[in-house]
């Protein structure tokens, strides 16, 4: 344990002091009642986390600017975090950096990222690691395909050969047999009956039903809660820390489209803190 404090006592405390900079709710709150998105923008040059972004540049004006801005700050943490880590900690950050080039609630990347990614974990030292990196992938893994299979059967009606194609052919805590079983149901009731007996829906944490995207956040955000009590000299706060700093850019950036098209701040709120 000793070992494992000094090993990640500086990536932890640099990841620490980024997340202190993260927006919270009452930001989010004011952000919503402005007008313009020029409005928007003088707040974000005030912000730490944002401010050095802007380096000066007068010029910037425009919502699709400032999205730019907002998404390469990101880019800019994983590289400060980066630095700090040792050679098997960049090798750790460098599985998640695929997925912080797209500033989507759900990443655009190939199923080839997730069945490599998942490969690469086994050839990890240490059983912590490896932990850490399993419940990691392995939850966001077993959650892109419910929501594929879900969204498959509720909007498209696809058929179960059709949505077996889509699937990253990874399990973790949804075992094969109940992905066969969710592949093969008819219905999205019939579906959510079978996705009710699985782990994510059983115990303590268990959802009461089925959300799609908010399920997924919901599974997400209490996997990464969980995963940095246990282990909190790990690599879990840096994880959890890029998954906080992508919803951070996706609800900027849902404020920005809603201020841009004057849609009302109650309408905003509810869409980004869902209140």
């Amino acid at each position: 344990m000793a070992g494992e404090l000094l090993t990640y006592s500086g990536l932890v405390t640099k990841t620490r002091a980024m997340r202190s900079r993260l927006l919270k709710q009452e930001d989010f709150e004011r952000i919503t009642e402005f007008q313009t998105v020029e409005e928007t923008i003088g707040f974000l040059r005030e912000q730490e986390s944002y401010g050095k972004i802007y380096g000066g540049r007068e010029e910037i004006r425009h919502r699709g600017q400032v999205e730019e801005l907002i998404h390469n700050s990101i880019l800019e943490d994983y590289r400060k975090l980066y630095l700090f880590g040792n050679g098997q900690q960049r090798k750790a950050m460098e599985l998640y950096h695929a997925q912080l080039q797209y500033g989507d609630s759900v990443p655009r990347v190939e199923i080839s990222y997730f069945t490599d990614v998942w490969k690469q974990i086994g050839k990890f030292s240490g059983s912590q690691m490896k932990e850490v990196l399993r419940e990691v992938f392995g939850t966001q893994i077993d959650w892109l395909n419910i929501m594929w299979m879900y969204r498959g059967k509720r909007f498209f009606g696809q058929k179960p050969g059709e949505l077996a194609k889509m699937l990253i052919p990874v399990h973790y805590k949804l075992k094969r047999r109940e992905l066969e079983q969710l592949l093969e149901t008819g219905q999205t009731g019939e579906f959510c009956k079978v996705l009710a007996l699985t782990a994510y829906f059983k115990g303590r944490e268990a959802l009461v039903d089925m959300q799609d995207e908010v399920s997924y956040h919901r599974v997400m955000g209490n996997m990464y809660q969980r995963l940095c009590q246990k282990y909190p000299a790990s690599m879990a706060p840096v994880f959890c820390y890029f998954y906080e700093k992508e919803q951070e850019i996706e609800h900027l950036t849902a404020a920005l489209e809603g201020i841009r098209y004057q849609v009302p701040a109650r309408e905003i709120r509810k869409l980004i803190l869902n209140s």
